[in-house]
């Protein structure tokens, strides 16, 4: 048994499946019945539920270069949240196969959303096509401030908006990376941002960016390790410059010093213009639900 049943981020349509798509040598659209879609921590997942139906895709591995992607298919989904069982699928023409799929390793939990339908799609994924839309408008109405250092409530004011939009525009990044690089059991999130950020997808949206807005530059200490500096000159760099500044934001504070909105504020404009060119690069026609969301 060789093939592979996959319903989410792995769909030859979707975010993860051009780290697979060599090893590949055939994608077939297929269902998989008494299953559910749903949300678990932000990741499809799929459970037991006599009567229904999950949408997805049969995937036959290159039969030289199976074990390669069985290799790299374990180590993206990880042992956590998933376990590998058999199961039978069908297409329409009432063709059957018998393959493996990864399904919820443990109980629905609270954190568990039934997805209304039998398809998971990172187009409508609520991070993507809800938080995303609404975060950037309010990011793009903001306006550089400064303010004399005596002016300390009108700075913090200003500082605790551009904070709250940065954590939030982080938690988004880390998502795309969860459902890109997936959950490798060594592998954490600083890890997958980093590999986020060498990917092909990622440095095409900098160069888009850089070219078209233009990028400011920036220098962050670790505020862990005050002699390692990073900054945004590459794309590789960017990424974890700017997840840096995020570490520093929640893990150490802020000392309020006053260059701070500065800094703030650039990286603000930026990693939310990189992030809306990835997710454009990346899933095809997400701007409809953002067109939709700002329409509202």
């Amino acid at each position: 048994m060789q093939d592979l049943f996959v319903y989410g981020s792995l769909k030859s349509d979707e975010i993860a499946f051009n780290q697979f798509a060599n090893l590949v040598q055939e994608v077939r659209p297929t269902k998989l019945p008494d299953y559910e879609v749903g949300i678990r921590d932000g990741l499809p997942v799929i459970f037991e539920s006599k009567g229904a139906m999950v949408e997805g895709e049969l995937l036959t591995p290159k039969i030289e270069l199976k074990d390669a992607f069985w290799t790299a298919i374990d180590r993206y989904e990880g042992s956590d949240l998933y376990k590998k069982v058999a199961v039978k699928v069908f297409n329409q023409e009432g063709q059957s196969w018998n393959c493996l799929t990864f399904a919820g390793k443990r109980e629905k939990a609270r954190g568990y959303t039934k997805i209304d339908g039998a398809k998971w799609t990172s187009k409508y994924d609520p991070y993507f096509a809800y938080s995303f839309p609404l975060l950037l408008e309010s990011i793009q109405k903001m306006k550089r401030e400064s303010f004399p250092a005596d002016m300390h409530k009108q700075y913090w004011q200003y500082m605790n908006s551009l904070q709250e939009k940065y954590l939030l525009l982080t938690v988004i990044l880390e998502h795309v990376a969860l459902l890109v690089i997936g959950m490798p059991d060594e592998t954490g999130p600083n890890a997958r941002i980093k590999k986020l950020g060498e990917t092909s997808e990622w440095a095409e949206a900098y160069q888009k960016v850089k070219l078209n807005h233009g990028i400011t530059r920036i220098q962050v200490k670790d505020a862990k390790k005050l002699k390692y500096k990073s900054d945004n000159e590459t794309p590789e760099d960017a990424i974890k410059t700017y997840y840096q500044i995020r570490s520093n934001l929640s893990h150490q504070g802020k000392s309020g010093g006053y260059a701070d909105c500065d800094l703030m504020y650039s990286s603000l404009i930026d990693l939310s213009s990189l992030l809306k060119e990835y997710l454009k690069i990346k899933i095809d026609g997400v701007e409809v639900s953002w067109n939709y969301i700002q329409e509202s």
